[in-house]
């Protein structure tokens, strides 16, 4: 933060606290040489986390040196653990948790022949391993340079681990022995980022790859290090080989929540039986994140029935799927291990990935059952805030799983609320009552909640899917204007062409139209009476390159659904990520850079790009606000700024927050990176510091008794206008004589010229 300069201590209290002193400037000092106020510092009180939550994306079994059957789970959050804990029939115990600094997930994990077990994480793209034997966690580093986000980790007979990355797709491997290998791309196709799955072929000494967003199944010889593209049946759905299995010959996929399998010999795909129809089908649904070890040549899974996961299973002799009347009610199955329990072996899966839910299966009796693992909730990444226009409650919504929390202000008390999913951006209604209007990933969902009324069947309102009807996964901007909620939107992963749509709230009609810019995802929305206007992004869907070009400002027309007009408004920037009205124009950012646009003359009046923020490109990565005390603050990046609308100038006034809502109280609420972390998990409050001018009067030109001026208003002290000056002089009745010598302070000041000093003197009469 930036104190107070010496242009606006000089200037001292008379009347409105508005009388200076000075050096003496020059007659007829250009304006382009007036200095300018800066505006008010204020500080960023870190108010704490709010959201701890328990999110499991996949677990493992193993026994440990003693013999205890244990599950393995690493929940995601900031620092994630490893949370280690017992697994029998009954009550379970906590035996530990393991931390894994810098690391805010861990999505993949397997267990090693010697018990050894292996995470892989983001955003550092690092491998831990635990040693059960002496409890310690191991950093093992990056595998690949430069790769952010580890996936699909398998594990072979002498120990060495396999995996995939992101942004990159590279496979990789590691050894205790050996350290890190790095096996390349599959294909050379940059549309493909990630190496989503992998598993190994004991018999043939292969591992075979899935990728996303360009959904393709390879084989790696490892002697030879080369790779084939299996023959499939027909083209895969969806973007993602989500997870690999192998058992017996034949590699299980799950692609895009739907089973395929593949002779690994002839890496050509084989036609799947459903034991249900006794028919042949490619691509039989499936809801699980892998499949079991095998026992009596099944591995078993999980499959929904009536919106409820029950067990599978895939006989390996026949390649028929059987689904069983046995329900998880816990959840899909997202790890699993068997241990002997008497004479037998029974199967034991976590289910689930928000309730620390397990699924207990013994094939020889046939029973199942239920079971709560005790895994820790971690402090979760938070999304998004958003207060009540009364400022008496905040809503806050979690990274990845979606949990939502309610903040009673006066009393300091969080609580829980329906978990309404990932929010990509959320809005209050135009009505009275508090309505919480958001979109949220990675359905595309739109949907209303009220949060005063009993959740329930229609609490929150489902208005559209987007993914299903339209491809559109993240409403990136909602809003409400005017009877309508609109959502500018980015697409599914791979691809491009965002979208804006629209819910006529009276009706819950539902319209979406794409490539509203062509290939451009929409990224920012702003109103001005009857008049939409929207931002566009070059970023196309996760996984994507953006397109060349610069990002577009639009007119777009609500009733025919076209644009109207177009212009470039930063040339060079790829994304217009926020844009708010004010006095008739338009603000936006794009990119780091803050723009004023005339929407009438349809020119750009002026654009400052704001100084030491780095390459913030991304869509949504830009929120703009007018505050009461008429300065434009912006959250770029990780930097809050106070700017003078006049101007686009200002000040850095915050570090490491993100988001930014007004409060009722004049208080502007962030989320905040404590040190440390690589999310924001507390929220705070950032409060400008008073003004002489608790509202200013920031209109275009000075204006004397209803008469427009030729001036143009400014800040000529910190917090207040010209204009002010101005109110002050007429309300106070001041003589000639006295607006002179006032006036003459800001010539003085070099605040406004000696021909502006006469132009109003004249006005003033």
């Amino acid at each position: 933060m930036r104190a107070l300069g010496r242009t606006a201590t000089a200037l001292l209290v008379l009347a409105l606290g508005l009388a200076v002193v000075g050096p003496t400037a020059a007659q007829g000092e250009p304006a382009a040489k007036l200095q300018t106020p800066p505006p008010p510092t204020g500080e960023l009180r870190d108010l704490g986390p709010t959201i701890s939550s328990l999110t499991v994306v996949e677990g493992a079994y193993g026994t440990l040196p003693d013999g205890t059957f244990a599950a393995y789970a690493p929940v995601m959050g900031e620092n994630a653990e490893l949370n280690v804990t017992t697994s029998v029939n009954g009550t379970n115990t906590l035996l530990g948790k393991y931390s894994m600094p810098g690391a805010s997930g861990g999505p993949t994990i397997a267990v090693g022949p010697d018990g050894v077990v292996y995470v892989g994480t983001y955003y550092q793209g690092h491998l831990y391993a635990w040693d059960p034997a002496t409890k310690e966690m191991a950093d093992l580093g990056q595998p690949v340079a430069g790769e952010t986000y580890l996936f699909g980790l398998s594990i072979a007979p002498d120990g060495t681990v396999f995996g995939g990355s992101y942004p990159n797709a590279h496979v990789w491997s590691f050894h205790p022995d050996r350290g890190f290998t790095d096996f390349g791309k599959p294909v050379d196709n940059d549309e493909i980022k990630y190496l989503k799955s992998t598993v190994y072929d004991p018999d043939q000494n292969a591992l075979f790859v899935g990728t996303q967003p360009i959904p393709k199944l390879f084989k790696l010889d490892l002697a030879s290090k080369t790779f084939t593209e299996a023959e499939v049946a027909a083209p895969f759905p969806g973007a993602s080989v989500i997870d690999l299995d192998y058992a017996e010959g034949r590699v299980l996929a799950n692609v895009n929540n739907t089973l395929r399998v593949f002779d690994s010999v002839a890496n050509k795909e084989v036609p799947v039986t459903d034991a249900g129809t006794g028919q042949p089908v490619t691509g039989l649904p499936m809801v699980a994140r892998g499949v079991s070890e095998p026992r009596d040549h099944k591995v078993y899974f999980s499959r929904l029935v009536n919106a409820v996961s029950h067990l599978a299973y895939y006989d390996l002799t026949t390649d028929t799927v059987t689904t069983t009347d046995k329900p998880s009610t816990r959840g899909a199955l997202i790890g699993y291990g068997w241990t002997t329990e008497g004479d037998h072996e029974v199967l034991y899966a976590l289910a689930g990935n928000y309730s620390g839910g397990g699924f207990r299966y013994d094939p020889t009796t046939g029973a199942t059952g239920s079971l709560s693992y005790p895994f820790a909730p971690a402090p979760a990444g938070l999304q998004h805030l958003l207060p009540t226009r009364d400022g008496s409650e905040i809503f806050f919504d979690a990274f990845l799983n979606g949990s939502t929390s309610k903040l009673d202000v006066a009393s300091g008390v969080i609580t829980p609320v329906t978990r309404l999913g990932q929010v990509e951006d959320w809005t209050l209604g135009e009505e009275d009552e508090t309505t919480i209007y958001a979109g949220t990933y990675p359905n595309g969902s739109l949907i209303a909640f009220r949060p005063d009324q009993p959740a329930g069947a229609d609490n929150p309102k489902i208005f559209a899917n987007l993914k299903e009807s339209h491809a559109q996964i993240r409403p990136i901007d909602v809003q409400v204007h005017d009877g309508t909620l609109y959502a500018a939107t980015s697409p599914d992963y791979g691809l491009r062409g965002g979208a804006i749509a629209t819910v006529d709230l009276a009706s819950g009609s539902v319209q979406v139209t794409r490539n509203v810019v062509q290939d451009h995802t929409m990224a920012a929305l702003a109103f001005l009476g009857d008049k939409v206007y929207a931002g566009s992004s070059t970023e196309g869907g996760t996984g994507t390159d953006p397109i060349a070009g610069t990002a577009k400002l639009v007119e777009w027309d609500p009733a025919t659904r076209e644009v109207v007009r177009s212009i470039e408004p930063v040339p060079g920037a790829r994304s217009v990520n926020a844009l708010t009205a004010h006095n008739g124009r338009l603000y936006g950012l794009a990119d780091s850079t803050v723009f004023e646009f005339d929407p009438v003359s349809w020119k750009v009046i002026r654009a400052v790009p704001l100084d030491g923020v780095g390459a913030v490109q991304a869509a949504s990565r830009g929120e703009l606000i007018f505050h009461p005390n008429g300065y434009l603050y912006a959250s770029v990046g990780e930097s809050l700024f106070a700017l003078d609308p006049f101007t686009l100038k200002g000040d850095r006034q915050a570090e490491k927050a993100y988001r930014l809502e007004l409060s009722a109280d004049r208080d502007l609420l962030m989320l905040v990176w404590p040190a440390g972390f690589e999310n924001p998990i507390h929220y705070g409050r950032f409060t400008p510091a008073e003004t002489q001018c608790a509202t200013p009067d920031i209109r275009d030109f000075v204006t004397v008794r209803g008469v427009v001026t030729p001036v143009r208003n400014r800040f000529v002290i910190t917090g207040c206008t010209l204009q002010d000056v101005i109110n002050k002089l007429i309300a106070d009745r001041s003589s000639t004589a006295v607006a002179a010598r006032e006036l003459d302070r800001y010539v003085a000041n070099r605040t406004i010229t000696e021909r502006e000093r006469g132009e109003l003197l004249r006005a003033l009469g």
